[in-house]
C-alpha cells in the first residue's frame, strides 16, 4: 500500500513510477526508477549534466540551477536532477544527453603469462561436458566480464556494464555511506550480484552454452567493492585508520554467494592489500608480473582514488591516494564521463585547437583524458603559467596566434578557455575550461605526484632509476603519455618508458581463473606487498605542496608532430 505521504514521480520516456517522500531528489527518485542520470560532480550541482526537464509542478528553482539554466529554460521546467526536490506529483523527461550511457569501457588489458591448470574439474554427472568459467573486474564504475573455456583457454563472450550502484553513489565513500544506512548493503550487493548474473548469461548465450557449465567466477575490484561484493560492511574503511575488514581472498560457494552457474560451482575474490589497495592492484602487479622482473617498475591506475605500486622482483611497496574526481571529469565545470560528446583530445595545431569528440557527436563536455590534454595543451601555448594561473587576454603572449587569442575570455569572474564555439557544441552550450577546472587538475596530479615521489623515496631510488611506468586501467590506457608527462602527474621520465598495460585488473582476474599458480601467485603478492599509509604524514603534505606547480618550459611549444595531430583512433 501507498504511504498517503509519498509523491509519485513519473519518468518519460520510459514511464517509470515511483513513490517517494516529499523533499526528495529527482536523482534520488531516478536512481530508485533504475535510471541513471550523469552526475560526475557527486550531486554537488556544479557540473551541470543531470539537466532533466519537469513537465509540470516544477519546484522553485536553486541558485545553482539559475545559474545553469536561461530565464526561459527555467520557465519551461528545466532543473538539475541533483537540487530539485520534489514537493507535488511531477512527470520528469530525462534527455538521452543526461543518462549515463555509451561510456568507453576498456574491456581488454597487457597479456599475462599463464598456464592452463584451472582449480575446477567436471563433474562427473555433467553431460554438456563443458567447462567454463567467468572473470570479472569489479569497478567503481563499470563492471567487466569474460567467459573463459577452462579447457582451451578460448575466450567464448565479454560484457560489460556501468555498475548499477551508480544512482547509489558515484564513489566509494558515497557507497560506503550508504552501506551505512539501513538496509543499503544489502541493497548495494544486490544491485551488483543481480548484474553479474545478467551479464553471465547475455555471455553464456552469446556463446551458445549453458549458464550450468559455468563452475567459477573470479572477481578483482577494490577494497570497497569486495567488501560489498562479499556483503561485508565497509564502514571501518571510511575512518582513520582506514583498515579493511577482510584481506583474504574467499571462495563461496556459488548458491551461498547468489550466482546461478553451476550449483556446485564457486566464487573466488582476489586478497586485498590493504584498506585503499584491493583486489584490482593485485590484478595489476600479477598481470604486469612485477613480482617476477629484476627490473624496478611503478605501477600507476589513475582515478578518483589512485594505486601507485613500486618494485619487481626483490620487493614491492604500494600505497593509495586520494586524486580526486577530476581525472574522471567531476567536479570539472563541464566535466562527464567518456561517453557519447566527451572531448577526449585536444590538440594545438600552431595557430588553433583542435578536439576530438567520442562518437563523433557534437561537443557537450570533457572527459577525463579531454580535461588533461587541455591543460597540457594551454601550457604549451603559455595560457597557463606554471603557477597554474590561467592568464587573462591582456596578459598573453604577444606571440599567441590570433586564434587562440580570441578563445581566451573572462566568465563570472574567472578567467576561461574556450575550446568548442557554441555554434558547434550540443544544445548551443559552448565548451570552456575554467581557472577552477585547473586548479582542480593541479590537486589531482599534485595527490599523484606526491604519492609516486614519497614511494620511491621509501624504496631508496631515483626516478631515472626506474625501467618503465605502465599505466593500468580504462583512464590510463586512454591518455597520452606526453600530456601526462606535461602537466607533471609523474614523476620526469622519457616517453619511451611509459607503457600503457590497459585492463590490467580484469586480466589478473582471468589469470586466477585459469591457472592455480596464479591464484597462489595472487595470495603471495597481497601478503608480500609493503603498504605505506600516506594520510597523517608530514613529509606528503609538503611533497603535495612543491608537487602543485606545474613543469616548467623554456618557450611556448605548438603541437605539429603529425601523429599527435593524428587524433582519429
Amino acid at each position: 500500500m501507498t504511504d498517503a505521504r509519498t509523491i509519485q514521480v513519473r519518468f518519460l520516456p520510459e514511464g517509470a513510477e515511483v513513490d517517494v517522500l516529499p523533499g526528495t531528489t529527482i536523482l534520488e527518485a531516478a536512481g530508485r526508477a533504475n535510471i541513471i542520470v550523469e552526475t560526475p560532480c557527486g550531486g554537488a550541482g556544479t557540473c551541470g549534466q543531470c539537466r532533466v526537464r519537469v513537465l509540470q509542478n516544477a519546484p522553485p528553482p536553486s541558485p545553482m540551477e539559475e545559474r545553469s539554466f536561461s530565464r526561459t529554460e527555467l520557465a519551461a521546467g528545466w532543473r538539475l536532477a541533483c537540487q530539485a526536490r520534489v514537493t507535488a506529483a511531477v512527470t520528469v523527461e530525462v534527455p538521452a544527453s543526461s543518462r549515463f550511457l555509451g561510456q568507453k569501457i576498456l574491456a581488454h588489458g597487457v597479456d599475462g603469462k599463464y598456464s592452463l591448470e584451472p582449480c575446477v574439474a567436471l563433474d562427473p554427472d555433467d553431460r554438456a561436458g563443458r567447462l567454463l568459467g567467468a572473470a570479472f573486474d569489479i569497478g567503481t564504475t563499470t563492471l567487466v566480464g569474460a567467459l573463459l573455456d577452462l579447457a582451451s583457454d578460448e575466450t567464448l563472450a565479454t560484457a560489460s556494464r556501468a555498475n548499477p550502484q551508480i544512482p547509489l553513489g558515484d564513489d566509494v565513500i558515497a557507497r560506503i555511506a550508504q552501506a551505512g544506512r539501513p538496509g543499503g548493503l544489502a541493497q548495494l550487493r544486490s544491485l551488483v550480484i543481480d548484474c553479474v548474473n545478467e551479464m553471465i548469461a547475455e555471455m553464456c548465450a552469446a556463446a551458445g552454452v549453458a549458464t550450468e557449465s559455468v563452475y567459477e567466477v573470479t572477481f578483482a575490484g577494490n577494497t570497497t567493492m569486495n567488501h560489498l561484493l562479499l556483503g561485508i560492511d565497509p564502514t571501518p574503511l571510511a575512518h582513520a585508520p582506514y583498515k579493511a575488514v577482510l584481506l583474504e581472498s574467499c571462495a563461496v560457494p556459488a548458491p551461498e554467494f547468489g550466482l546461478r552457474i553451476r550449483p556446485t560451482g564457486q566464487a573466488y575474490t582476489l586478497p586485498n592489500i590493504a584498506g585503499f589497495v584491493g583486489g584490482d592492484t593485485v590484478g595489476v602487479i600479477l598481470a604486469a608480473a612485477m613480482q617476477e622482473h629484476d627490473g624496478i617498475e611503478l605501477a600507476l591506475d589513475i582515478g578518483t582514488n589512485g594505486e601507485i605500486v613500486l618494485g619487481g622482483r626483490d620487493r614491492l611497496v604500494a600505497c593509495s591516494t586520494a586524486a580526486g574526481p577530476a581525472f574522471e571529469g567531476a567536479r570539472i565545470r563541464q566535466g562527464m564521463r567518456a561517453a557519447r560528446g566527451a572531448i577526449e583530445k585536444v590538440l594545438l595545431d600552431g595557430a588553433d585547437v583542435q578536439v576530438h569528440v567520442i562518437g563523433g557527436a557534437p561537443a557537450r563536455g570533457l572527459c577525463g583524458t579531454g580535461v588533461i590534454d587541455a591543460v597540457a595543451a594551454l601550457l604549451d601555448a603559455g595560457i597557463v603559467d606554471s603557477s597554474g594561473r590561467m592568464l587573462p587576454p591582456d596578459e598573453l603572449p604577444s606571440a599567441l596566434p590570433d586564434a587562440l587569442r580570441r578563445r581566451v575570455i573572462e566568465q563570472d569572474g574567472q578567467v576561461a578557455f574556450e575550446l568548442v564555439r557554441a555554434d558547434d557544441a550540443s544544445g548551443g552550450r559552448p565548451v570552456r575550461l575554467t581557472q577552477r577546472d585547473v586548479r582542480e587538475v593541479q590537486l589531482g596530479k599534485a595527490a599523484f605526484l606526491a604519492g609516486a615521489t614519497i614511494i620511491l623515496r621509501e624504496y631508496g631510488i631515483a626516478p631515472e632509476q626506474l625501467d618503465r611506468v605502465l599505466l593500468a586501467g580504462a583512464f590510463g590506457n586512454f591518455l597520452r603519455a606526453r600530456s601526462v608527462l606535461r602537466i607533471g602527474l609523474m614523476p620526469p621520465l622519457p616517453e619511451s618508458r611509459v607503457e600503457f598495460i590497459g585492463n590490467a585488473a580484469g586480466t589478473g582476474a582471468r589469470m586466477v581463473l585459469a591457472d592455480r599458480s596464479c591464484r597462489e601467485a595472487a595470495e603471495w603478492i597481497a601478503k608480500h606487498t609493503e603498504y605505506v599509509e600516506l594520510a597523517g604524514r608530514s613529509d606528503f603534505q609538503e611533497e603535495f605542496a612543491s608537487a602543485l606547480m606545474f613543469p616548467e618550459q623554456d618557450s611556448p611549444r605548438m603541437n605539429t608532430d603529425k601523429e599527435e595531430m593524428n587524433i582519429e583512433h
